[in-house]
């Protein structure tokens, strides 16, 4: 039910770029809280997913996400910092940083950062999808990915839903 939810109060109280830049916070939230079937409701039946292999629709993608939904597997968590919207208002590109944890083979956390692109497309109900998701290859980090972002990502689309 999140994504109904997020997108519904995102769809009351901001622009077009707003409702894409809180379906790609909920979109995220999903993974960080290993709700599978909330991060599927966000993927589009004929989606692209790129990278090592490029998964196609909602059960490839699903099957090749499924590490990060494991309670031992790695994590992930991005936020958008460009959020375009065409004039048509119903395709969208959001980009941003992500932060990847892994678990090495000596048991430490190894964090990779790196740079997300959505493309996202809106439905006839209103509903944004994602159809395009890829992103640069993951890198040692240096220094959080996320302090050049101008908002608080864990509030800023339940602030504006009050």
């Amino acid at each position: 039910m999140l994504p109904e939810i997020v997108l519904a109060a995102a769809a009351l109280t901001g622009t077009v770029e707003y409702q894409v830049q809180c379906a790609e916070l909920a979109f995220s939230r999903s993974v960080q809280e290993h709700d599978i079937e909330d991060f599927v409701a966000f993927v589009d039946e004929d989606a692209r997913f790129t990278g090592s292999a490029t998964l196609k629709g909602k059960e490839e993608v699903a099957a090749g996400w499924g590490p990060f939904f494991q309670p031992d597997g790695p994590s992930i968590r991005w936020a958008p910092d460009s959020v375009e919207v065409l004039e048509s208002g119903d395709l969208a590109l959001s980009q941003g940083p992500f932060e990847m944890h892994l678990t090495s083979d000596s048991g430490e956390d190894v964090v990779r950062t790196g740079r997300f692109f959505s493309v996202w497309r809106r439905d006839d109900d209103g509903r944004w999808t994602v159809v395009f998701d890829g992103g640069t290859p993951a890198r040692p980090a240096d220094g959080d990915p996320f302090a050049s972002l101008d908002y608080d990502p864990a509030t800023i689309c339940e602030a504006h839903a009050q």
